[in-house]
């Protein structure tokens, strides 16, 4: 009897487990999108490649795996295999204009699980590291949450966080998983007064996107506002770049141009391209936008979100800590000014909207029908537009 009421008592614990409800979301909504994409491309063919599209069907004979390694995964795989600027290396400008962590992760992964370094193995390894990094930040997500708010809360944003319409990037051979979870590593590791961790972690993130750079002020803030050391301080300000300061350098060591990353940006096109355009499309031809290329319900899509993590801003402020504001300010405004392509993957990396949402949301009046719309609408549209990505579709 004892036996059966210690497996009883351990039954509800593992219920009552905030970590263990959250894997039980972000699991579940891996294996209902994993399922779509599988589903979908053994009825429906992937689409032919856009015109300046790298070829990137590595795996078409492991379908509920093919439809994740899409897009700028073929930039990712052909830099970890032929190196930047490498004999073979198809990526604009030798692939310089993507950082280097996510690529040496995925070699390191195929190399030390003893497989030949081919493009499908990188592929394989590009969704495995990706998926991986989100099971481990959703957790540690949650639990920075709920220090501050509590359990409910946590719950709730971290729902949002799963289902948020363009989080089928936290499973794609993309590095927003990774970013995601050092950044969370970061915040969490400032709750235990561990900075200088936090920095390094801050470091690594400046090695995986050049939007890092949104950590080293944060941390700094926070820093600042509970009274750590002057030392302290500018410890933090000259470990928490050196990501990007290390690439920088070595891309003038290798290539004679410490800023190669920028001019290889280039290539992606400018402001013009990638706000003005659509400014102008928007204010000048609605219709064009709503009935003409279908690519342009994606940007409408985009500057939809954007107004929403803007419009949440006022309540970040308010209600989080100024380290998390700060970091999701930078990461709303920098990009929602620099660029409408790809900007809905770009504010998933926005965590405060997640938070002061769930807040919203668990307010009398919200927590039915809003709550329940905005959870199932963001289903729905995660759901078609991870069919459209593995597809092929440009819903990047």
């Amino acid at each position: 009897m004892r036996g059966g009421s210690h497996g009883a008592g351990g039954g509800r614990r593992l219920h009552q487990s905030l970590t263990a409800q959250v894997l039980l979301i972000a699991i579940a909504s891996r294996v209902l999108l994993f399922g779509a994409s599988w589903f979908t491309l053994r009825i429906v063919p992937r689409l032919p490649l856009y015109p300046a599209q790298l070829p990137d069907s590595f795996l078409p004979n492991t379908t509920y795996l093919d439809g994740w390694a899409r897009w700028d995964t073929a930039h990712y795989v052909t830099i970890a295999l032929h190196g930047y600027g490498g004999t073979g290396n198809q990526s604009y400008d030798g692939g310089l204009g993507f950082f280097p962590l996510f690529p040496l992760l995925m070699r390191a992964l195929v190399v030390v699980s003893g497989q030949a370094v081919t493009e499908s193995a990188l592929a394989v390894s590009a969704i495995a590291i990706a998926t991986g990094c989100f099971l481990v930040a959703v957790p540690l997500f949650a639990a920075l949450v709920s220090r501050r708010f509590g359990p409910d809360v946590a719950r709730t944003a971290t729902l949002l966080l799963c289902l948020s319409p363009f989080s089928y990037f936290f499973t794609a051979g993309y590095s927003e998983s990774l970013f995601l979870l050092l950044v969370v590593l970061a915040f969490s590791c400032t709750d235990r007064r561990w900075w200088m961790l936090a920095a390094v972690c801050a470091t690594l993130a400046t090695s995986s996107r050049l939007v890092g750079l949104a950590l080293p002020p944060a941390l700094l803030l926070l820093a600042w506002k509970r009274d750590v050391s002057l030392r302290t301080l500018i410890g933090i300000a000259i470990v928490s770049p050196l990501g990007t300061l290390a690439y920088g350098l070595f891309t003038w060591w290798r290539f004679d141009d410490p800023l190669a990353y920028f001019t290889a940006q280039q290539h992606w096109g400018g402001w013009q391209e990638h706000v003005w355009f659509y400014v102008e499309l928007f204010l000048l031809q609605p219709k064009e936008a709503l009935l003409g290329d279908p690519r342009h319900l994606v940007i409408v899509l985009n500057v939809a979100l954007l107004a929403l993590w803007i419009i949440s801003l006022p309540w970040v402020w308010r209600l989080l800590d100024p380290g998390i504001a700060l970091f999701t300010t930078l990461i709303v405004l920098i990009h929602g000014a620099m660029t409408w392509v790809s900007l809905g993957r770009y504010l998933l990396l926005g965590i405060g909207f997640y938070i002061v949402a769930a807040i919203l949301l668990a307010r009398p009046g919200w927590r039915e029908w809003p709550r329940d719309l905005a959870i199932v609408g963001s289903s729905l549209l995660l759901t078609m537009l991870t069919v459209l990505f593995s597809h092929g579709f440009w819903a990047i």
